[in-house]
């Protein structure tokens, strides 16, 4: 069980269901900034992205205009930003801790935010979905197969309410429906995708949670390396409650 939790901005909630030895701070509140601290990482905006990559890539080198176009911003009408991922037709898979409170929420499709109703939420391994249109925008499917060690991961969302941002890494761990990955990520990206490709798809292996930080001083330092999700299996069994 979690030591500390990181508060961030005004999300004050306990993440449950994480065996960490680290802190973890929810990846939620958006600013005005964009931090890339990776080589690896990709950052690409959202209205251009679909003309950068225009076929489905079978070498699984890199998510295509497809798959990146089913990860969408997610708000709140209190200021707080995160993402989402379009997992069926006119539904958003998103954090719980990302769309708390009576206010009204927001996914953006295309370059217009539309209201959105909360349909279902599971505060304890913290997902929630979302009912909104989601036009042309092809689902990604969420993954039956188990993570990995070393599988190859990229996780992808909207930090800090600007542009996509695509990392990529590896699974670390798989425990007791946490992915531990070193694909790095970034506040306002909770509700995002942890992709993989199996046979030349891309699917979702995880939705984005969390990131891990120690303690310097009196201060958490966020770790570059080190994101948390909530593992398909996890996510499946929260749908099939729904379906």
């Amino acid at each position: 069980m979690l030591s500390a939790l990181k508060r961030t901005g005004a999300l004050a909630g306990f993440m449950a269901g994480l065996a960490l030895t680290i802190p973890v701070a929810l990846a939620e509140r958006g600013s005005d900034y964009l931090v890339d601290g990776l080589t690896q990482n990709r950052i690409w905006d959202g209205a251009q992205s679909v003309n950068v990559l225009t076929r489905r890539s079978l070498s699984c080198s890199q998510p295509d205009a497809s798959a990146l176009q089913a990860i969408v911003p997610v708000s709140t009408d209190n200021g707080s930003h995160a993402s989402g991922v379009v997992y069926d037709i006119n539904r958003v898979l998103t954090a719980a801790h990302a769309v708390q409170g009576d206010g009204r929420f927001f996914v953006r499709i295309g370059d217009a935010f539309s209201v959105a109703e909360l349909l279902m939420v599971d505060h304890v391994n913290d997902l929630a979905v979302l009912a909104v249109d989601t036009a042309s925008i092809v689902p990604l499917h969420i993954s039956g197969f188990d993570a990995a060690k070393s599988q190859p991961v990229w996780a992808v969302g909207y930090p800090r309410a600007q542009a996509m941002m695509t990392s990529s890494g590896v699974v670390q761990d798989n425990h007791e429906g946490a992915l531990y990955a070193s694909a790095s990520i970034d506040l306002g990206q909770s509700g995002g995708g942890l992709l993989s490709c199996q046979n030349g798809a891309w699917e979702i292996l995880g939705m984005l949670r969390g990131y891990g930080t120690y303690l310097q001083g009196d201060q958490y330092v966020k770790l570059t390396n080190h994101s948390v999700s909530v593992a398909a299996a996890t996510i499946n069994e929260f749908l099939r409650g729904y379906r």
